[in-house]
């Protein structure tokens, strides 16, 4: 039903397409557990955004890493010290993405959160993309696309692309279509900060945090929408060993 709806159907307009003025502030957060390799890549990409400097931060969390991450982080905040604002958290705190999250929302001065993982390449305009949905005062949370960067590269990269292809721009795009629940991946991806904290941020023994805020959205009333147009960039798993992990 969802690949017919897709190849025939009528397709849902995403809020960019319609208007695009009054940007909200946004608070972009990325949590890190030694991401020396990928931590540039992603603070680059960022750097280049088309979105409004005067409302944007940048929030890269180092996760108690132990390679380079740190210095890397305060490099940058040192050179761009009104944009990219690191949380750094301590090996005293409990570890993982729910709890990252959950200690940036204290700091986060934007009414929007956009989050991407640290190995992602978000291109230039999509913070735009994502935010402008946040016009609508019933939409709470707004999901984008991850498109793989290195499809060619064997036969997992190709399988690995197709998996996304059908996640995305057939079941995605089919449900919020349809009027159904497209699902917050948490990654390219936003949310109200005044949602996800009346919900009582994320809670760290779930181990599918977007998932459940997804759920907890519909439940509360809240519209979840998804944006086929905002693709981010990642880099496949290249082997099988790394794929399982």
């Amino acid at each position: 039903m969802f690949t017919l709806n897709r190849a025939f159907g009528e397709q849902r307009l995403g809020y960019q397409d319609i208007i695009d003025s009054d940007l909200p502030y946004v608070s972009v957060l990325i949590p890190m557990h030694n991401e020396e390799k990928v931590a540039e890549n992603v603070l680059n990409a960022l750097l280049n955004t088309d979105y409004p400097k005067d409302r944007i931060e940048i929030i890269p969390i180092d996760d108690n890493s132990t390679d380079r991450t740190r210095e890397i982080l305060e490099d940058y905040s040192s050179k761009y010290p009104h944009l990219i604002k690191p949380l750094y958290r301590g090996s005293y705190l409990p570890r993982g993405k729910p709890s990252a999250l959950n200690d940036a929302l204290k700091v986060a001065e934007g009414e929007i959160i956009i989050v991407f993982d640290a190995d992602y390449i978000p291109p230039k305009g999509i913070i735009r993309y994502l935010a402008v949905s946040f016009l609508d005062p019933e939409v709470g949370v707004v999901m984008g696309r991850v498109v793989p960067l290195n499809i060619s590269k064997n036969l997992l990269t190709r399988l690995f692309d197709l998996e996304r292809i059908g996640g995305y721009q057939v079941d995605q795009q089919a449900r919020y279509n349809l009027k159904l629940i497209p699902q917050f991946g948490g990654t390219v991806g936003g949310f109200r900060k005044e949602l996800i904290l009346k919900l009582g941020g994320f809670n760290p023994k779930i181990l599918a945090e977007d998932t459940e805020l997804t759920i907890k959205a519909y439940i509360n009333g809240v519209k979840v929408c998804y944006t086929n147009r905002a693709e981010c960039y990642e880099e496949a798993p290249e082997t099988w060993e790394v794929r399982a992990k």
